[in-house]
């Protein structure tokens, strides 16, 4: 269980705020890495947030228990991208195929198996600059349904202080003898994924967050839904001030775009 993520500073705006760049940039890399979808990309433009650097677009596709998802920040010249697959796939092909796309002069990544488990590490971090908290969780022996991923999805993101700016998409990874169920609910800039592996009653969680939660909420949602049966990583992901703007000019222009979409 592959999980690979990459994030991307100093990109060119127009890719990074372009639908079917995006689009074309999750086929890309499921075709160039064997990966086999079960459902086609998923895109959300997000340009009605608080704030305009928050701004962009959040897609994801999903596979037989893993998923693409990528968030653009094109106010910010960043994005952020996970890979996460049962199938082994090549990391370095995964970086180039992503490039090729959405070009960025400063990348970061990371990798790991999801199937190891530990207790979460506790990073520092000053919120004023770190993007946000991605924590991995592990489910071990636990029963769910589609039904039950779908509630508890839906139901989250008040309970952690996220926003969710769609409802749950839940889905069997095939038709007749499914091997997982796979559900993803996208926030604002960010997502939820939960991937359960029906044999093994085994369910991998990513929650992903555009700024800092508190453990607490975490490991309190964790504890009232799987009881002593999760464990999980926490992992400090991007930062707010890692950008620069190549074109004063466009910059504008996107910002007066935006202030028109929040007037509108």
């Amino acid at each position: 269980m592959l999980h690979f993520m990459m994030d991307a500073y100093d990109t060119i705006e127009e890719n990074a705020n372009n639908l079917m760049t995006v689009n074309e940039c999750l086929v890309r890399i499921a075709e160039s890495l064997k990966l086999k979808s079960v459902m086609p990309p998923f895109l959300v433009p997000y340009y009605y947030s608080k704030h305009m650097e928050d701004g962009g677009i959040s897609a994801f596709m999903l596979f037989e228990g893993g998923h693409i998802t990528i968030h653009t920040f094109p106010f910010r010249a960043c994005y952020f991208v996970d890979i996460m697959s049962d199938d082994f796939f090549s990391i370095s092909e995964a970086e180039h195929e992503l490039l090729s796309m959405l070009n960025a002069k400063t990348v970061k990544t990371y990798s790991l198996d999801r199937r190891t488990t530990a207790d979460m590490v506790e990073p520092s971090h000053d919120p004023s600059i770190d993007f946000g908290p991605h924590y991995m969780i592990t489910v071990c022996d636990t029963e769910m349904t589609m039904d039950w991923i779908y509630k508890w999805l839906d139901t989250l993101a008040p309970k952690i202080n996220m926003e969710a700016i769609t409802r749950p998409y839940v889905i069997y990874s095939t038709v007749n003898d499914p091997k997982y169920i796979s559900g993803v609910l996208v926030v604002a800039q960010s997502h939820v994924a939960v991937h359960y592996n029906i044999a093994e009653k085994m369910a991998y969680i990513d929650i992903f967050s555009c700024s800092f939660l508190k453990n607490e909420h975490i490991e309190s949602v964790l504890k009232d839904s799987f009881g002593d049966k999760a464990s999980y990583k926490l992992y400090v992901r991007g930062s707010k001030h890692e950008y620069s703007y190549q074109n004063s000019d466009a910059r504008s222009e996107m910002f007066a775009h935006w202030q028109k979409l929040k007037i509108d």
